[in-house]
């Protein structure tokens, strides 16, 4: 096996890149099984056409494109526009190359799911030995927005209480429970991405059921969300509830100035004191 290309070199002599420029489909192939036996990322860009079975089948014709093997043995094909694969096989396959008549063949294997990737000329294949150990925070999620109207109800509305949240219901867990102005029980769900009429479902049987509950009619539901569609809204109105722009930015605002001092469980119970 004859490697030619780059290295990249960091510290501890850990080989971070391994580029080759143009190899033969022989070569091509040894570098992907080396570093699959390595449990090492793969990236081949060159002309290919690629052959699925499983979940659906499909036929994708000759193409410039980028294939990514990763370590986990996720296989994903891409464009050039676009950000999702335009096909992918899932964690867990098993990966082997071969040249077969000049051509590099990947094949790919799942289950009942199969890939076959051909690239009838490869222009760079490269090898990642990369360390990536640090966890992942997601930034404007449902939680965050729920934590930031804990911290400043104002963001939903002036004179709004907090009473508690992930209040369980029959039929899931109410995100927040507050009390208005005038003394009223607010029902509050919290979607990070545009409510749809499946949200506001999902909020009118977490008030009826708390209507039935409580025999009080005049609870009030409310979906706060960075903004909802045409057919969410009319079914929102029509079931006489209620719809709140919430920016996720300001959310994230909101967040920063109170968590660093305070958790979300000492401030609803301080709030508590006050309004005994």
């Amino acid at each position: 096996m004859c490697f030619r290309g780059f290295v990249l070199v960091l510290g501890e002599q850990r080989e971070a890149v391994r580029l080759f420029n143009n190899p033969g489909a022989q070569e091509c192939a040894d570098v992907i099984m080396s570093a699959a036996s390595k449990r090492r990322a793969v990236i081949v860009l060159g002309v290919c056409e690629v052959s699925y079975r499983g979940r659906t089948s499909s036929e994708l014709a000759r193409g410039e494109r980028l294939v990514i093997v990763k370590e986990d043995g996720s296989l994903l094909v891409h464009r050039t526009w676009g950000y999702k694969p335009v096909n992918y096989m899932p964690p867990g396959a098993m990966v082997y190359a071969k040249s077969d008549s000049g051509s590099v063949v990947i094949s790919a294997k799942r289950g009942s799911e199969s890939m076959r990737v051909v690239f009838h000329k490869v222009y760079l294949v490269a090898t990642l030995n990369f360390r990536d150990d640090s966890s992942f925070e997601q930034k404007g999620t449902e939680a965050q927005m729920r934590d930031a109207v804990v911290f400043y109800p104002e963001l939903v509305e002036k004179g709004l209480r907090v009473l508690t949240h992930e209040f369980q219901v029959k039929s899931g867990f109410v995100d927040l429970m507050a009390l208005d102005s005038r003394g009223r029980l607010v029902v509050i769900e919290f979607k990070a991405n545009p409510a749809k009429t499946a949200d506001v479902n999902q909020l009118i049987a977490y008030v009826s059921r708390l209507r039935a509950l409580s025999k009080e009619r005049g609870i009030r539901g409310v979906l706060a969300a960075p903004s909802i569609n045409k057919a969410a809204r009319k079914l929102l109105v029509d079931s006489g509830l209620e719809f709140k722009r919430l920016d996720k930015d300001e959310c994230l605002r909101v967040l920063e100035e109170f968590k660093p001092t305070m958790s979300l469980l000492s401030f609803i119970e301080k709030g508590d004191e006050h309004s005994a």
